[in-house]
């Protein structure tokens, strides 16, 4: 089944779905990571001096630095010192506290949390007035990053846009999407630790994109468990943003300039330690990208930061594509991690499967509910991975969606079982078309069946 869309030229639509396709492999690729360490070893002198160069500029001198329970070391940076403002369009910004047009009380409401956000981090670390709180970053985030430019994921080969074939290269998503023009999008999300393995990963998270795909603007707001990134499997806050569709920008959190933190609370890359109990307790938090003036990431009650729009071409006035959803990637030679709970939806909702609730589109004046026929759902792999949505009983009755599954397939071509009748003829052809007729024929050990093809006969006299 091909994904339609009710607002956007399928042209256009063919891009973003390619553009989700690229920052799935952006991601996966941050998961490369699992020999980052040994390969740190192998550096020559020359990578390892520039290496140290550029982890001078991006962490900057801290006034305090403080090393978490997961190993992590944050820093307290002058806020007009930060990273961000190495970015050559952000010599001259003046610094935005707090959004300007989005009132308080209109960020309350059902969907927001008004009880007191949870505690993520002990009470010691505390940031003086005026410095910021911020992730160090490592050799090994480095390394990853090379790795990332080094592979050219601007100039994709293949694509996710026909259900007809399994998702490229094990990366595979399930959301729902919005395709109006629009200033942004909250929404409240439960948080699930997916079990991975060191080279897999397990994301939920809102996009906010807007362009063609070649120069496409793109930011990705939500939680991951990417054990080989950060050794380890925990759930955490992760961010990510490009304004050339990949070709010279973009990052993941803070690897690059562009984000400007203004948080000294909330770091990007934060471990999320209160997680959802299946068929139990559900942890939620309240995730938004909302354009006012700036770009804004909220997260519960809070602004952590936020991209400024001059970094944007297509985004300066708004985006006109949403998703909602998670996304997996897995190595071909490994069956597919759980995403979400890791249970499908049509497995039970509330308390079972992952969701998206009070899911609201932010159109500069007011945040208005999404109607149900405005949704389109996705899922490329449906028989590991699915989602639904659903009115609430009560008004303004917002659409919820669930989405998730556990997983479990592999990079293969969808199974024979699972192929629709006119999938299946479509096979059929192509097979009679390839296989001609055999002069004789064997069938190895291993079950291979080898054919006796007349040398004229053959299938490379069937191109024109």
């Amino acid at each position: 089944m091909e994904t339609r869309f009710m607002i956007m030229p399928a042209g256009q639509t063919r891009n973003f779905i390619l553009l989700l396709m690229l920052m799935q492999m952006m991601f996966a690729l941050l998961l490369g990571g699992a020999h980052a360490v040994q390969e740190w070893k192998t550096l020559s002198e020359e990578e390892n001096l520039e290496m140290e160069r550029q982890l001078k500029v991006i962490n900057k001198p801290p006034i305090k630095s403080f090393m978490t329970e997961h190993g992590d070391i944050l820093d307290c940076i002058d806020i007009y010192e930060q990273h961000a403002f190495d970015h050559p369009l952000l010599k001259d910004h003046k610094i935005q506290m707090t959004p300007k047009r989005i009132p308080k009380e209109i960020m309350g409401g059902k969907s927001s949390m008004k009880t007191k956000s949870p505690r993520f981090l002990p009470k010691n670390i505390r940031c003086p007035p005026g410095s910021v709180l911020i992730k160090r970053t490592t050799k090994e985030d480095l390394i990853m990053a090379k790795k990332i430019k080094a592979l050219g994921l601007n100039y994709p080969t293949s694509s996710r846009f026909h259900s007809t074939i399994a998702a490229p290269n094990g990366y595979v998503s399930a959301t729902a999407e919005y395709t109006k023009h629009n200033f942004g999008s909250k929404a409240t999300m439960n948080v699930w630790n997916p079990s991975v393995s060191p080279n897999q990963l397990s994301i939920a998270s809102i996009w906010i994109a807007n362009g063609p795909l070649e120069t496409n603007n793109f930011i990705q707001a939500g939680w991951g468990v990417q054990p080989s990134l950060y050794s380890s499997n925990y759930t955490r806050l992760l961010t990510f943003w490009t304004a050339d569709g990949f070709n010279k920008t973009g990052c993941y959190n803070y690897l690059c300039p562009g984000f400007v933190q203004v948080s000294s609370e909330i770091s990007l890359g934060l471990v999320l330690k209160q997680i959802s109990t299946y068929n139990g307790t559900q942890k939620d938090i309240e995730i938004g990208i909302l354009k006012d003036g700036e770009w804004w990431l909220k997260f519960y009650n809070k602004f952590v930061g936020y991209w400024p729009r001059k970094l944007f071409s297509y985004m300066y006035g708004g985006a006109n594509f949403v998703f909602w959803g998670g996304q997996v990637y897995s190595p071909a030679n490994e069956p597919s991690p759980a995403m979400g709970s890791g249970h499908f939806p049509e497995d039970g909702h509330d308390g079972k499967s992952a969701y998206f609730k009070q899911m609201q589109i932010w159109d500069n004046i007011n945040f208005i509910y999404p109607d149900g026929d405005s949704l389109k759902l996705y899922s490329d792999r449906p028989q590991c991975y699915n989602a639904q949505t659903t009115h609430e009983d009560a008004a303004p009755y917002p659409m919820d969606l669930f989405y998730g599954g556990p997983g479990q397939c592999t990079a293969a071509v969808k199974p024979w079982g699972r192929l629709s009748e006119e999938e299946k003829m479509k096979l059929d052809l192509q097979l009679r078309i390839i296989n001609k007729s055999a002069v004789k024929v064997f069938q190895a050990e291993y079950g291979d069946v080898f054919d006796c093809i007349d040398i004229y006969k053959q299938l490379a006299f069937d191109h024109p």
